[in-house]
């Protein structure tokens, strides 16, 4: 058996192409071949088949050498190309071969053609991985300017929409307070009538709520979408993250699959809950583009988890159309996609197996054509519990009323937070730093301080170190707000403080909760 070789061959003359065939056999080659002569037949051998090596006539009646090295570039894939030419004077060879042409040949003197072949089969395998390298590479960095990207907007979207969510409280509380007013001093035959008219403010205002916390929802996804990998490392709900993955995925299932969740208990996993996101959310795109547009009903992605001799599993299943056996063996490498050019980078799998045995976990693929596929992820338990952040169930107790700063450079946050806390303690509100500290040093203490991280001037960070300088005890009654940490040194900042934290647009329950604690 010889070596296997796979040419496509740009030729017009049958005899010429023999020859050809017959001086890559004499050199050891098992040829698999295809003739074209024209642009538009070298195109489509191109676009729907892999070949080892090209060989071209310089010249011929409806194409050329020349165009079908144009034709190589453009489609961009490195691939040995070998001019063989009866025709070609040595200025046009070597002007080919500065064009990209890896070698030429006279027809008839054809005796190097196979030790040239074999030695640029190695450096076109070379050129592949140096090309494919760069590809990851590029890929990677645009994914965390993505990251980046993303985080800054989360950070950006949630100062207003703090205000909205609060002021939308604020509202229905006062609208309450009134109806319940009105309905006193009203007399009982006009009640059904009154209620119909508070109707017509109350409804908009819950659904504007309802949208308020749908768009807070999205964003926290983002966020954790967004984080590095070198984020916090704990312990991790794998049903959270599938609930997250099919959210920030929901665009693109909604009008293919239903979308099924089948949640057994399972052992918390030992990782990082964005880049197990990373990992569910491309098992579910994957899924979902395998189905077409247009019956929902008849299709659907199954998403699964549980636990397994001690350890936590999630699937996603789908009734897709099935990878076939040739391919499914591919899956996992770097760059191989099944779809069409611009549609993928075929890094998607090869990512998330990496993301998993980081994790000393497994990742696994059962496919039957026309049938559907499951993939299976399996990761060790964590050995410390996740701990969700506290609901209030009862309202807070508000033992004094106590003296509040509220610090936040977007004025319409600071002023919705007034609005929701100054009807249990006198609240003040500053736009920056700067302002604070002067406040600070010139007035009576403040019980409590609500400061947000990042400020343009000075920064919650900032005022914190000052403040553990001149007076360290009001460093005590800082609660940190955030739209979001973004930057390595806020996230250092917050591990070494021991102080709260809210996250933006935060539940005002859970503020006042929080403010309550610290004034007792």
């Amino acid at each position: 058996m010889g070596t296997p070789l796979k040419a496509l061959i740009a030729e017009d003359d049958d005899k010429d192409c023999e020859l050809l065939l017959i001086e890559l056999r004499k050199g050891g080659f098992e040829v698999t071949w295809r003739r074209v002569e024209t642009y538009d037949t070298m195109r489509e051998a191109l676009t729907n088949e892999t070949w080892d090596i090209i060989f071209s006539d310089y010249s011929m009646p409806e194409f050329s050498g020349t165009a079908a090295l144009l034709l190589v570039f453009e489609m961009d894939i490195v691939i040995p190309f070998f001019i063989v030419s009866g025709t070609i004077g040595e200025d046009l060879a070597v002007e080919a071969m500065r064009a990209g042409a890896q070698d030429y040949f006279i027809k008839g003197r054809l005796a190097r053609l196979a030790p040239a072949v074999e030695r640029e089969l190695r450096d076109a395998a070379e050129r592949r991985e140096k090309k494919k390298l760069k590809e990851e590479l590029l890929f990677a960095d645009r994914m965390a300017t993505v990251g980046t990207l993303a985080a800054g907007v989360a950070h950006e979207v949630n100062n207003p929409l703090s205000a909205v969510i609060a002021n939308v409280d604020c509202a229905l509380d006062a609208l309450k307070e009134f109806e319940a007013e009105a309905r006193a001093s009203t007399a009982r035959a006009d009640t059904d009538s009154l209620g119909l008219r508070w109707d017509l403010v109350r409804d908009p205002l819950i659904d504007a709520r309802e949208a308020g916390t749908k768009i807070r929802d999205i964003v926290r996804d983002l966020k954790l979408f967004s984080r590095p990998g070198r984020d916090w490392q704990g312990a991790v709900s794998l049903a959270r993250v599938l609930d997250s993955a099919a959210r920030m995925a929901w665009v693109e299932v909604r009008y293919r699959v239903r979308l099924v969740k089948e949640y057994a208990d399972a052992p918390l996993v030992e990782g990082n809950g964005g880049r197990l996101g990373q990992v569910f959310l491309n098992l579910i795109l994957n899924a979902a583009h395998a189905i077409s547009e247009g019956a929902v009903e008849k299709n659907e992605i199954r998403l699964v988890t549980g636990e397994t001799d001690g350890r936590a599993f999630a699937e996603v299943r789908d009734t897709g159309p099935g990878i076939s056996p040739d391919v499914i063996g591919k899956i996992w490498d770097p760059f191989f996609s099944t779809r069409s050019v611009g549609q993928g980078t075929g890094l998607g799998l090869s990512i998330s197996r990496s993301i998993v045995t980081g994790l000393r976990g497994e990742i696994s693929v059962k496919s039957e054509v026309g049938r559907g596929t499951v993939f299976r992820v399996v990761l060790p338990g964590a050995h410390e519990r996740e701990v969700p952040a506290p609901l209030p169930s009862v309202a807070p107790v508000v033992t004094r009323r106590a003296r509040l700063l509220v610090v936040d450079d977007e004025e319409n946050v600071a002023r919705a937070i007034r609005r929701v806390l100054a009807s249990e303690h006198d609240v003040a509100t500053v736009t920056g730093g700067a302002e604070a500290l002067r406040l600070l040093k010139a007035s009576e203490p403040f019980d409590v301080i609500l400061c947000d991280l990042m400020m343009p001037d000075v920064s919650g960070m900032a005022l914190y170190n000052d403040l553990a300088q001149t007076a360290p005890d009001l460093t005590k009654r800082i609660i940190f707000m955030t739209g979001g940490i973004f930057t390595s040194a806020a996230r250092a900042f917050l591990d070494r403080v021991a102080n709260p934290r809210i996250e933006k647009p935060f539940d005002y329950a859970n503020l006042r909760h929080l403010v309550a604690s610290i004034v007792r």
